[in-house]
């Protein structure tokens, strides 16, 4: 991929369990291992709405889906100014765990309009590049039992309604111009990164 900057702006996105925290360290490392300045970041994010948020995740609070989308959108507007332009101006390599397109899905799996939050997303930043990381529902349920604390879109219940929800989202931002890459996340991390590396127009 060519970007034609210094800096570039990369989201890993998933299914809770696909491991998009963890490729995303370990993108970061790699990264910086190159030499590269590199913004390692995520969604909800530690701003003040971004508490709100996590709270609501954790089912410490509850909002109705719509206040939620648009929370969400608005701790993104905030981390935005706030973090992941500053660091493309510097030019930086930000790596965001999830963005847009989790909003879209999980969000628009609780009845929320995905156009309502498109419109209200109209002046966000694209980013070149999205890597959404796919694992068999089998060993996403696996992981997630590994986990002491689940969250509210934890549910297993969800997760053909989440996973139909993310192929609709992704089709609707691919179609409105995001680049957006599917990869086999159920394999080992270290060959997850290779692949996710691989996708990456790196310099030297």
């Amino acid at each position: 991929m060519t970007t034609g900057r210094q800096s570039l702006f990369l989201v890993l996105e998933g299914l809770d369990g696909a491991g998009t925290t963890t490729i995303a360290g370990l993108v970061a490392t790699e990264l910086r291992a190159r030499d590269l300045q590199v913004c390692l970041t995520a969604e909800p994010t530690d701003g003040p709405l971004g508490s709100v948020l996590r709270a609501h995740v954790k089912c410490e609070i509850n909002l109705d889906p719509q206040t939620a989308a648009l929370v969400f959108t608005g701790d993104r507007a905030d981390h935005l100014d706030r973090m992941i332009r500053p660091a493309l101006r510097r030019g930086q390599w930000v790596v965001c765990d999830r963005y847009l397109l989790s909003t879209l899905a999980y969000q628009g799996a609780e009845g929320v309009a995905r156009e309502t939050v498109m419109a209200a997303s109209a002046r966000f930043d694209i980013p070149d590049l999205t890597v959404v990381l796919d694992v068999p529902e089998k060993v996403r349920a696996e992981r997630l039992a590994t986990r002491s604390n689940t969250d509210r879109y934890e549910d297993q219940e969800l997760s053909d309604v989440l996973r139909k929800s993310y192929e609709e989202s992704i089709a609707l931002l691919r179609a409105a111009g995001h680049r957006i890459d599917v990869v086999d996340a159920s394999l080992a991390p270290e060959m997850v990164l290779a692949d996710v590396i691989g996708r990456l127009d790196l310099p030297g």
